[in-house]
């Protein structure tokens, strides 16, 4: 039995790529454990680290250490986003009788990937192709997993 881990996100082409795997892949799909994993929103919160103001030609710069309780806060939102994904992907695939176990983490996908990648032997990666999967090809070469791109839907 093969593994097989499709990777999503907070964008509208993961909705097509779920899809498309259905369509396209079932025959892989329906004889192999089915992983879907969401990439956490990236960038949603940047808290500050510098205030400034202007005085004429003057600028004063006053270092701002973000409060640890925005923190908390912006990771919960992004698990949160990342939790509702991942509950309609699973729903999806139950609807079409696979059934997926999913999953999340927080931190940098061409870090969090390629360990998820070994530590649950994938044997098959699907995600969709644009310019952060080009960053995660390079992380994923010392691996024996294949990487099937689908590119983007236009309009």
């Amino acid at each position: 039995m093969k593994n097989v881990m499709v990777i999503i996100d907070e964008n509208n082409s993961s909705y097509d790529l779920l899809i498309w795997v259905l369509e396209n892949q079932k025959d892989t799909i329906e004889s192999s454990k089915v992983f879907i994993f969401a990439k956490q929103p990236q960038n949603s919160f940047t808290p500050p680290t510098v205030l400034s103001s202007s005085l004429g030609f003057a600028q004063i710069f006053y270092p701002f250490s973000p409060n640890a309780e925005l923190i908390k806060l912006a990771q919960e939102k992004k698990m949160k986003i990342a939790l509702g994904i991942l509950e309609k992907a699973k729903k999806i695939y139950l609807n079409h009788g696979i059934k997926a176990e999913t999953f999340t983490d927080a931190g940098d996908p061409k870090d969090i990937i390629p360990k998820i990648v070994q530590e649950r032997n994938i044997d098959l990666l699907v995600m969709i192709s644009d310019q952060q999967t080009q960053k995660l090809k390079k992380c994923l070469h010392n691996t024996d997993c294949s990487l099937l791109l689908v590119k983007k839907r236009l309009g």
